[in-house]
């Protein structure tokens, strides 16, 4: 099928201050503001204010605009390696707050889930940004301190001035399995928050870069976490919230377009769509909204986000939802 004519964009112009414009510089300034959190805890004045007051922020974002916060996480930008630690505890953060909402969950057990979400591995903060560029295998050290993160985390949270038991709890189960194959202690049962907690890190970490692989393309991860944690609900609970094209993946549409994913649909495989056109130096250019619940506009593949992120510029699409 031909693709549509569109008129070639004009010169670029400042994005418009849309609605998702200002909930994306607000992830943006929430991950400024947490980097030093989770860098260095025992520094602040007071770690459990900062905790809260980031958590509070996450809640607020994915409220104000949960397609915003998906794509927060989906798409892919040049600082994701170097500052994954903390983007990596900011998504896992963002997927619990989703995930609280649809399974209906207290405003107490939903600020426990992504305040362990924002905390699950602060005593390796550093450790997993520096894993995201290595290529060798792990160290000894570093197996080691990875086996010993969620007791790690969970005494340093202890020791800042945690309470929270739902908290410390999820913190400390959140690798252990049904199977009895996890760690730190081999457990077959555990908390709820802490199967919440392992399921939204596990997809979270499938969506993001390593040096050498490429990011897991959304359908792909969407499975693979659904099969992982067939015998629980908060595989399917995230497969739902998130949809099979969640927003910022880019597709092709039958038409031979290339687009971008900006709004789930009522339909887990039908999003909403901001087509793109080539534009000078090798960009692409947002040019229009679609539905791609119009047959003429179907989905017919997904690109890897490493392939394109430095093609586009998100404000210029988010000026446009």
């Amino acid at each position: 099928m031909q693709a549509q004519p569109i008129p070639s964009p004009a010169a670029p112009e400042p994005a418009s201050v849309t609605h998702a414009l200002v909930c994306w510089q607000g992830w943006q300034d929430l991950t400024d503001r947490v980097e030093p959190v989770l860098a260095a805890p025992r520094e602040q004045a007071c770690f459990t204010q900062a905790i809260e007051s980031c958590a509070r922020t996450v809640l607020e974002l994915c409220e104000q605009d949960a397609d915003v916060a998906v794509a927060f996480m989906v798409h892919d930008t040049p600082d994701k390696l170097q500052r994954y630690g903390v983007l990596h505890s900011v998504h896992t953060a963002m997927l619990l707050a989703l995930v609280a909402r649809r399974r209906d969950w207290s405003p107490t057990l939903t600020f426990s889930a992504v305040q362990a979400g924002l905390t699950m591995n602060l005593s390796i903060t550093q450790l997993q940004s520096d894993l995201t560029q290595q290529t060798e295998p792990l160290s000894l050290l570093q197996r080691a301190d990875i086996h010993a993160h969620p007791q790690a985390s969970v005494q340093w949270l202890r020791e800042l001035g945690v309470t929270d038991e739902d908290w410390l709890m999820a913190v400390l189960q959140h690798h252990e399995q049904a199977d009895g194959k996890g760690y730190p202690a081999g457990m077959t049962q555990v908390s709820l928050l802490a199967d919440a907690l392992r399921t939204c890190d596990v997809y979270s970490a499938k969506m993001s870069p390593r040096v050498g692989r490429s990011v897991m393309q959304s359908p792909q991860a969407a499975t693979q976490i659904f099969r992982e944690r067939s015998a629980n609900y908060f595989g399917a609970t995230l497969t739902r919230e998130m949809g099979l094209y969640p927003p910022g993946t880019l597709v092709r549409l039958i038409t031979g377009q290339e687009a971008l994913a900006v709004r789930r649909g009522p339909d887990l495989g039908l999003p909403e769509v901001v087509i793109l056109q080539d534009a000078p130096g090798g960009r692409w250019a947002p040019v229009a909204r679609a539905q791609t619940n119009d047959t003429t506009l179907a989905i017919t593949m997904v690109h890897e986000a490493n392939e394109w992120a430095h093609r586009l510029d998100m404000r210029q699409v988010l000026a446009l939802c």
